[in-house]
């Protein structure tokens, strides 16, 4: 069998550290679709920031797709058609926030455009502090990131308010993040792991700051899977990169699963494969290595 399409993540995987394509990379994929390869972005971003680079990719000429917020939507971008696949509503936000209340952490909610970002007091003050010292001005996000306290991602979310009470959350979001120092988070994954709420939503780590909660069964995998089943591609047909916990469902059964050189070592045990990290031209180097196999032909 020949591959069909690739299948890739975007921080830590397609982009590099500093949230560019490396030029081989780019290049490669260009060609591959120029041949009829059919190339899916899978993200937890939304897919408004993902469509910048997808249309770098050119994959509006070539009906790229688009995975967007871990599976919770699939976006062509030839057709600027997007399938919702699940969301968030009231009732399970408030059980979450009951939850998540008991623990000193950030949350936030994300829309498409839009992210709510809910901080308690001692966060609160924390971030206020910094603010002050880096001197931000006062539109600058509140949110936080996979590198720190604070985080500017208006590129994606616009619109951006931060909330000081519960009651402030949004009706609804494509995934709820859950956001601390990584030693706190540890502390948090345990403990929710002994509690009954751990089995009726989607628990991922997209790094050790950050995690990502969304419906039961919301997940890249199951996303990529219902493309596979439409485009009618066998499970040896895909290649699929990817550097943590979120992409591991999209691993599952795939014989090309290809784990990053910067991956996670959970991740890369899930995978068949490893090659060279997101700025060492990783995807560029296994592409080559299977196109010389015959594989893309």
């Amino acid at each position: 069998m020949t591959i069909k399409a690739i299948a890739c993540d975007m921080d830590g995987t397609l982009l590099t550290s500093d949230n560019k394509i490396a030029p081989k990379t780019f290049s490669k994929l260009l060609e591959l679709q120029a041949k009829g390869i059919k190339l899916i972005l899978a993200s937890g971003r939304s897919y408004i920031r993902l469509l910048p680079d997808a249309l770098k990719l050119h994959m509006d000429e070539h009906a790229g797709l688009l995975i967007d917020v871990n599976g919770t939507s699939i976006y062509n971008v030839e057709t600027a058609k997007r399938d919702r696949i699940g969301l968030l509503e009231r009732s399970f936000i408030n059980e979450l926030n009951d939850f998540f209340s008991l623990f000193t952490v950030e949350l936030q909610y994300s829309q498409d455009d839009t992210i709510y970002t809910y901080l308690p007091d001692e966060i609160y003050t924390i971030k206020r502090n910094i603010r002050g010292e880096m001197r931000l001005p006062d539109d600058y996000p509140w949110m936080g990131g996979m590198h720190g306290w604070l985080c500017d991602t208006r590129d994606g979310y616009p619109n951006q308010h931060m909330v000081r009470t519960l009651a402030g959350t949004p009706s609804f979001c494509n995934k709820m993040s859950v956001v601390q120092d990584p030693s706190y988070m540890s502390f948090v994954r345990d403990t929710l792991k002994n509690h009954p709420i751990y089995d009726q939503y989607e628990y991922v780590f997209s790094d050790e700051r950050k995690m990502e909660i969304t419906n039961k069964n919301i997940t890249k995998g199951n996303a990529l899977d219902l493309i596979m089943e439409e485009q009618n591609f066998q499970q040896d047909e895909v290649v699929v990169f990817g550097d943590s916990e979120n992409d591991i469902s999209m691993f599952k059964n795939k014989k090309y699963s290809v784990a990053m050189g910067n991956a996670l070592n959970y991740a890369k045990e899930q995978a068949n494969y490893t090659t060279d990290s997101h700025n060492h031209e990783g995807i560029y180097n296994m592409l080559v290595r299977l196109e010389n196999q015959g594989l893309f032909e």
